[in-house]
């Protein structure tokens, strides 16, 4: 369709400039008749032509005047016509792009997003397994302090044997050491050997009847086995050598042991009761002579919290 309508305009181009070509050339006849009736030297036949040449000569100008504005009229509304059709192209040209660009957003979205999904599972991976290597930190601090407190407890078995093993040396070698006897006891009660440190602290009580110290530290075992009045003997004459040495502070420490124990033997209560207070009196009392702390074998290997309660200052 287009291309008719271009031939057409193109077919009444060439008949317009045919039409100026016609109006030119008879302008020019009526120049050269007009100039041949000037030779001729008749005036009135030479206006003629002439006349005719410049009305032809204006007729074609205007002519061409309205072609001109009908070729610019027409260039005009071909002009509008192309850019109508550049701007539908453009138009759509920016629908695709745009829907390209679109496209490949999304597509980096979905990308980033599943990136940042990855991202976000490994750090609550790493955040997990950092909670659990504190907790494992935690526990092998809490064993390696147990072990090391099982190790502390084990040195002071240890040392406490050998003391033992010195302390019975010195006395195959001098069997009349009352020292030894005594720091002997002291070992064996240390290590909740209550039996030996009696028999250890009597010996030496044979061999001097009055060592104040045997006396105290025998009492105290005597009552937490149950024999509460051999227990109050002992502490009475502990006091009294204690008074008689001028140890004041051990005195005093003795005698309100005794005077507490045989207040407790004449309670009307029950003997679980009774050992129970006799056992913390002497713990109480004889804990502010911060001489030394007592060992259970038995006991070595509990919790820390229950350790505690088998330990005992001696006199």
């Amino acid at each position: 369709m287009e291309n008719q309508v271009e031939q057409q305009e193109l077919n009444n181009k060439n008949s317009k400039q045919n039409l100026s070509d016609i109006f030119d050339i008879l302008s020019g006849i009526g120049l050269v008749g007009g100039a041949v009736g000037s030779f001729l030297g008749n005036a009135a036949f030479a206006t003629v032509p002439i006349s005719f040449s410049v009305a032809l000569q204006i007729a074609n100008r205007r002519q061409l005047k309205v072609d001109l504005a009908q070729l610019q009229q027409s260039a005009i509304v071909q002009m509008s016509h192309q850019m109508d059709n550049n701007q539908s192209v453009i138009l759509e040209q920016f629908k695709q792009l745009r829907q390209e660009s679109e496209n490949q957003l999304n597509q980096q979205d979905q990308k980033i997003q599943k990136v940042v999904s990855e991202l976000s599972d490994k750090i609550t991976n790493n955040q997990e397994s950092c909670n659990k290597l504190t907790v494992e930190k935690v526990q092998l601090n809490q064993l390696t302090h147990s072990l090391e407190s099982q190790l502390t407890k084990i040195q002071d078995v240890v040392q406490t044997l050998q003391q033992i093993e010195n302390f019975s040396q010195v006395i195959r070698n001098n069997p009349d050491g009352v020292d030894a006897y005594y720091e002997r006891g002291l070992s064996h009660q240390k290590l909740g050997d209550k039996t030996g440190a009696i028999e250890d602290y009597t010996e030496a009580l044979h061999l001097d009847s009055t060592y104040a110290k045997a006396y105290h530290n025998r009492g105290i075992l005597l009552a937490e086995m149950g024999n509460k009045k051999q227990a109050v003997e002992d502490l009475r004459l502990a006091a009294k050598y204690y008074f008689d040495q001028g140890d004041i502070e051990s005195y005093e420490k003795a005698r309100n042991l005794s005077k507490e124990f045989y207040e407790v033997r004449h309670y009307v209560v029950d003997d679980e009761t009774i050992n129970s207070m006799i056992s913390e009196e002497s713990i109480k009392e004889e804990n502010s002579s911060g001489d030394m702390n007592l060992i259970t074998i038995g006991n070595l290997f509990e919790e820390d919290g229950n350790a505690d309660e088998s330990i005992s200052m001696l006199g």
